[in-house]
């Protein structure tokens, strides 16, 4: 308990050192940390091999050991995503409103780095690269608490982080990794509110829950995530089935592929079967209630459970519905907040989606899987945000900071 209080000392006082750096000093930095990961990229992998073994062999599931393994196309996006955030706009100390007062005082909101970020996460090493680089982009010091299961990896990366770190003079502590706490370690973590800011969990339900349950500190996070979709009469069908089709193939272990697919009773017959025979073919598993079942002969039957579970597996659950009243509802009650996908032309539909539908992201004729700070043009994201307050959706460089007021007088009093 004595190192980590340490450790957390130290991550406050970096943290005040981070504030000050140049916007160029932090690209600068940033990039060098992009490429020296590059350059040690086999022993990152070598350690990651020896991860994905060890959780082979505790009988991890497939979608669990999808998150967890390092693959070509995902190291060299982690990369490129390093160097996009680094070469972003600096966030911190941008004058977010100014304004001259009757009285002669000047008053600015100016926007500032929220301090120390503890980064709770499970199984993705690409977690601890983008937590890292977007926190200190953003003017931050952060705690990394990543999952045991990818302790080589996570350590082979922040060891590549320090590396930089200390070429720059930079404290190490900007960037901290916990790899030798317990549970009751981060228990008591949870509580320290002067010394940390803000926690971020990334991972499973339970993890997720868990800390928001347990933080005195106040929490940005999303306890769920997985998209619904609605695929409407009016919609292209062939539209329709793409999107869907890449909402839930293109990677199914993440927190915005599709879990449950809506379809008008106009245009089943049309689109469902097209979409069991895809599914068949990648060999993907379709629950589906008793209406849709009639036109999807591969699939199993749905159970009421099935409609309100994130599968972050190769299972889709499918329902016929007779209008869009039926549909709406349905998403309502069973929303995670996170990510609502919606196929159709009707502009009427469109606007009662968009109004009616309370989630951090409204995909309209576009794929779930789009949800994502990368893809929106933000850079990497630490999560996707599911509340309402300070920050939702992508949570990039500007939603790691936080604003003062600051009023430049000239011995103005209240009168």
């Amino acid at each position: 308990m004595k190192h980590l209080e340490i450790l957390l000392q130290q991550a406050k006082t970096a943290s005040f050192a981070a504030a000050r750096l140049s916007a160029k000093k932090k690209t600068t930095i940033l990039l060098a940390m992009a490429h020296y990961l590059s350059d040690h990229r086999k022993e990152i992998f070598e350690a990651n091999k020896k991860d994905v073994k060890r959780a082979k062999e505790k009988g991890l599931t497939n979608a669990f050991i999808d998150r967890l393994a390092l693959t070509e196309k995902g190291f060299a996006g982690m990369i490129e995503q390093l160097k996009i955030v680094a070469n972003l706009e600096d966030a911190s100390k941008e004058i977010i409103e100014k304004r001259l007062l009757p009285n002669g005082v000047e008053l600015q909101k100016i926007r500032f780095p929220i301090g120390v970020i503890a980064m709770i996460y499970e199984s993705r090493p690409n977690v601890t690269v983008d937590a890292a680089g977007l926190s200190f982009k953003s003017g931050n010091a952060v705690i990394l608490k990543g999952g045991s299961e990818a302790l080589l990896t996570n350590t082979a990366l922040v060891g590549c982080i320090h590396s930089v770190l200390k070429r720059f003079a930079v404290s190490l502590s900007a960037v901290t990794f916990l790899d030798n706490v317990t549970h009751k370690d981060i228990a008591q973590l949870l509580t320290r509110s002067d010394l940390i800011d803000v926690v971020i969990p990334r991972g499973s339900y339970a993890l997720t829950s868990a800390v928001a349950k347990k933080s005195r500190i106040p929490v940005l996070y999303h306890s769920s995530g997985g998209a619904r979709m609605y695929i409407d009469k009016s919609a292209d069908p062939v539209q329709a089935l793409e999107i869907c089709i890449n909402s839930k193939t293109n990677r199914t272990g993440v927190c915005n592929a599709l879990d449950m697919v809506l379809v008008h009773k106009d245009i089943a017959k049309n689109i469902l079967p097209m979409l069991d025979a895809v599914l068949l073919e990648k060999d993907f598993e379709v629950r589906a209630e008793r209406k849709a079942k009639l036109y999807m002969l591969h699939a199993t039957k749905a159970t009421a459970e099935d409609f309100k579970t994130e599968f972050l597996d190769s299972i889709l659950a499918v329902k016929v519905v007779e209008d869009v009243d039926e549909a709406l509802g349905f998403i309502k009650r069973h929303s995670h907040h996170h990510t609502e996908v919606l196929s159709a032309k009707d502009n009427e539909v469109i606007e009662r989606f968009v109004y009616e539908i309370d989630a951090a992201g409204l995909m309209i004729n576009c794929a779930s899987r789009l949800h994502d700070g990368g893809e929106f043009g933000i850079g990497t994201e630490i999560g996707i945000a599911t509340g309402k307050l300070h920050a939702r959706g992508p949570v990039g460089i500007r939603e790691l900071t936080t604003y003062k007021w600051i009023a430049y007088g000239n011995g103005q009093i209240k009168k």
